[in-house]
This record gives C-alpha cells, structure tokens and sequence, in this order.
C-alpha cells in the first residue's frame, strides 16, 4: 500500500505547522498544499527534509533514518534480523548522501543527494502525494469539480 501511515501523517502535518503552534492557519494550509501541489524541486526537498527531521534539529540523524526505514520496510519472515538489513541500509544511505562525512544529513547534504538522484527525494518513506493523484487533484480544481472551502479556517 502506498498510504501514509499515522506517523507519516503526524509529521506531514507538523512540516505543513511551520509556527507549530499545533494548529494550520489558511496560510499554513494553502502554503503546504502548494509544495505538495506544485512545488519547485527545492521546495519539496525542503518539506521532506522537515518530515524526515523527527526531532527538528536540522538534521536527519541515524537514528531516524533507521526508525523511518524500519516503519516503511515490508515485514520478512525470514530467519535473519530484520534491524541488521536496516542498519546496513542506513550506512549505505550516508555514504551515499553524507556529502560532509558528519554521520548525518543535513538539508545541504540532502539537497546535493536528491539533486544528483531524484529517487533518494522519498528515502526514508512517502511523504508527497503519488504523480497520478496530485495531477487528478489539480485537473479536477482547475476545472471547478474540486472546491476549497477555507472560510471557516483559523486565519
């Protein structure tokens, strides 16, 4: 399944609460769909780099990468540990994307990453909406069969 679960769901919401006062003003709402809709690559870099920031100090450490792999991988029922093949990962991961070689990403080593690779924008799970979605979503606003209503959010 391609849905996103609820932690997924939480920290899309907290990346959308830019002032986090747990609530989405107009603002905050038209703001993220925005990105979500219609974002310039770094803008979407920007906004998967805060989803993936767990703790929001700036930088996606090992410890979230592998929490977040760990949420997003298919369960094996094989005899090997299943934290093992996700710790190897995560060391492929910052080797591949720790352009500073400070074993972990910050937004400038993410953005080099994602720039060279676009596939690494989504790493460490989904985040933005699928390419089919996102287009139905903006065909069907832009020929009037999707209504906006936000008279009624927090201004």
């Amino acid at each position: 399944s391609s849905g996103i679960n609820a932690e997924y769901g939480d920290r899309v919401f907290r990346a959308f609460d830019k002032d986090m006062d747990s609530n989405l003003s107009q603002e905050e709402w038209v703001l993220g769909l925005s990105v979500f809709l219609r974002g310039t690559l770094e803008e979407r870099v920007a906004y998967c780099f805060n989803v993936y920031d767990m703790n929001n100090d700036g930088y996606i450490s090992r410890e979230e990468m592998f929490q977040m792999l760990k949420n997003s991988m298919v369960k094996q029922t094989t005899e090997e540990d299943p934290d093992e093949g996700i710790k190897d990962i995560v060391e492929l991961v910052l080797k591949k994307m720790d352009h500073d070689h400070d074993n972990r990403l910050s937004m400038d080593d993410f953005m080099k990453s994602v720039k060279e690779e676009d596939l690494l924008l989504e790493a460490f799970g989904p985040c933005l909406p699928d390419t089919k979605y996102r287009e139905k979503f903006l065909a069907d606003l832009e020929s009037g069969n999707v209504i906006l209503d936000v008279s009624q959010a927090k201004s």
